[in-house]
Order: C-alpha cells, then sequence, then structure tokens
C-alpha cells in the first residue's frame, strides 16, 4: 500500500489546503463569498454523479490506468487553483478534483482490497499515510500562504502533486474486474448506503463547519489561515493513530462488532455536544470518524453483492450525496436551530440509521 498510498495523499493536498485558504481569501481567487460553499460543495457533487461511472471505466481499463489518470487530473486541479483568477475557472477546477478524487479513491481501494484476508490493514496504513501528508500540507501550506500569498500556495503545491503521477506510474499492474455489462444509472441506495448519507452529511460537513464556528473566535493567538489549518491538520492526525488501529481490530475481530461499537460511540459524541460538552464530544467525533473510515471499506467489501469497485462505488456515492447537501444547509441550520437542538436532533437520527444499518442484520 505504499505506493498508492502515496499517490492519493500527495494528490489531495491541493483539495485539502483550499478548504482552509479560500473562505479567509476568496477576493484573491475572483469569487464571491456566496461562491465559496459552491465551490467547496461541487466537487461532492460532481462525484456524486462520477463514482458508478468512474467504476465502469476502472472494471474497463483497470485500477492503475484509473489511478493515472486521476493523478494527471489532480495535477492540473490544483495548479488551476493558483494559475487564473476567474470563478469559470475555479469552477472547473473544482469539477474536474471531484472525477480525479472519485478515481482514486475506488483506485485505491481496489489496491487494497486486493488482499482480502488483511483489508483492513491495508486501508488502515493507506489512510495513515494520508493522514501525515494531509497535516504536513495544511500546516506548511498556510505558512506559505502568509509569506507567498494565497494564490502562489496552489501553483508550488501542482508542482509537487506531480510526486503522485510518478508513484501512480510505478504501481504494479491488477488483474481487471469486469462486474455485469449494466447501462449507467445511479446506484439504489442500501443499508450501508443509508449510512453513508447519513455520515456525509452529518460527520463529514455539518459537524466540522459547525465545530468550526463554535471555535473560531477561541483561537486567537495566530493569523486565521494558520489556525484554521491547525485545527484541520488535529483530524487529520486523529486518523493516523485511529486508522490503523481500526484495520487491525476490525480484521482480528470482525469489521461488523467494531462498527456497532464505533457507531454507538459517534452518537454519544453528538449527544455530548448537545448537552454542552463541545470539547469532549468533538474528540470522541473525530475518533470514531476516523476509525469508521477504516471499517466501512470492509464491511461494503463483506456485503457487497457485485465487484469490488461496483460496491465502493455505490457507498461512496451516497457518502458523497450526504456531503455535497451539507455545505449548502450546514450554515442556515448553525444560525438558526440552537445548538442543543440541532446535535440532539443530529445523534438521533445517526442512532436510529446506526441500527437499521448496522446493528440489524
Amino acid at each position: 500500500m505504499a505506493l498508492p498510498g502515496l499517490v492519493i495523499a500527495v494528490a489531495c493536498i491541493g483539495d485539502t489546503l483550499i478548504y482552509a485558504v479560500l473562505p479567509l481569501y476568496h477576493e484573491d481567487f475572483g469569487v464571491s463569498l456566496a461562491m465559496v460553499g459552491v465551490l467547496l460543495s461541487l466537487n461532492r457533487w460532481i462525484r456524486l454523479l462520477a463514482n458508478s461511472g468512474v467504476a465502469a471505466i476502472g472494471e474497463r481499463v483497470g485500477p492503475h490506468a484509473l489511478m493515472v489518470m486521476a493523478a494527471i487530473g489532480s495535477v492540473v486541479s490544483t495548479t488551476l487553483y493558483g494559475l487564473v483568477e476567474s470563478d469559470a475557472v475555479q469552477i472547473v477546477a473544482r469539477m474536474l478534483w471531484g472525477i480525479s478524487f472519485a478515481a482514486l479513491n475506488l483506485s485505491t481501494l481496489a489496491y487494497a482490497v486486493s488482499d482480502r484476508a488483511n483489508a483492513g490493514k491495508r486501508v488502515g496504513a493507506s489512510r495513515a499515510a494520508m493522514g501525515i501528508v494531509q497535516a504536513m500540507a495544511l500546516v506548511g501550506g498556510a505558512w506559505i500562504v502568509l509569506q507567498a500569498g494565497p494564490r502562489s500556495v496552489f501553483l508550488i503545491f501542482g508542482g509537487l502533486t506531480l510526486i503522485s503521477l510518478a508513484a501512480a506510474l510505478l504501481l504494479p499492474r491488477l488483474p481487471r474486474e469486469v462486474g455485469d455489462r449494466k447501462p449507467f444509472r445511479l446506484p439504489v441506495p442500501h443499508r450501508l448506503e443509508t449510512w453513508g448519507f447519513v455520515m456525509g452529511f452529518s460527520g463529514d460537513v455539518v459537524f466540522l463547519l459547525t465545530l468550526a464556528f463554535l471555535m473560531k473566535d477561541s483561537i486567537t493567538w495566530v493569523a486565521p489561515v494558520m489556525a484554521t489549518a491547525m485545527l484541520l491538520a488535529l483530524r487529520w492526525l486523529v486518523e493516523i493513530t485511529t486508522g490503523p488501529l481500526g484495520g487491525w481490530i476490525g480484521d482480528r475481530f470482525g469489521a461488523r462488532r467494531i462498527a456497532i461499537v464505533n457507531g454507538t460511540l459517534l452518537v454519544l459524541g453528538f449527544a455530548l455536544i448537545a448537552l454542552g460538552h463541545e470539547l469532549l464530544g468533538a474528540l470522541v467525533i473525530v475518533m470514531t470518524r476516523g476509525m469508521f473510515n477504516t471499517l466501512i471499506p470492509v464491511l461494503v467489501l463483506e456485503r457487497g453483492k457485485s465487484s469490488v469497485l461496483s460496491s465502493q462505488a455505490s457507498y461512496s456515492t451516497w457518502r458523497d450525496f450526504g456531503a455535497a447537501v451539507g455545505p449548502l444547509s450546514a450554515p442556515w441550520l448553525f444560525l438558526n436551530v440552537p445548538q442543543a437542538a440541532l446535535y440532539a436532533a443530529l445523534a438521533a437520527l445517526m442512532g436510529i440509521t446506526a441500527y437499521f444499518c448496522l446493528v440489524r442484520r
């Protein structure tokens, strides 16, 4: 997993940093504040439509070729962020990145589960490598922003992303896995896909965005872009430790059992925030999210009824759907719904979904 982990980790550095930079420096990129939310969710909407199509392409050309094409897309999209000051160019870059990440995600998982007996450990190792690189990119990128400017950093990162292309070209080739030949259509959501939607909406977006609103005035001793980068880097650093641990535990005791325990802790984290224990609840949520990112691909592999790429694409599509809806609704929810009521509702939603999607066979 060293090479595929390196490909996706380095390819993601531009997308990771843009969440810290674009809201604070949107005028430097030629976009309005209203457009920021659209741009940050656009890649998710594109992935929602692209996952099944990318899986079909991957089954035809194989994970290796898919990874190379995705690495090229990541180099181009990252460079475009800093190259041109234009709404249209930023939209094109985010759309290209959405397609590229769909391909990166599915091909990396294909390499991970090629050794099914150790799939959890392999996914965990990949997530840990990704976490290390993203944490370094966030803090280092924020420092470059303060020294060279918000657009220059993406030109520099575009050059660094060429490392992902070199690593992709060195990957071993896996045999193509041909699924059922059916016309392209969006996947029908089953239980794991429903859980993915709720995770994407609540855990990936609403939690992260509202947490930033709650804590943005608490960190005043560094520049805002550095404070934001450090907060996002903390999330990745937690995943570095929980990812491999979750993979090892899942392989040893079964992914379903650990997912049930993890889901219970995740609901507890939302409930703690609703009760006013923001720091403790946030810590629980961040840790359980990191472990779920390792466990879910193994669960999908165990329950999937079609090819690996198609099964992973179906889950990823619905998680992306939840994460795409989140940026458009989270700011309104935070400003109009009291914190206790919002997080109590999210805890109830996740608790019900976890029971029907994870606990019930």
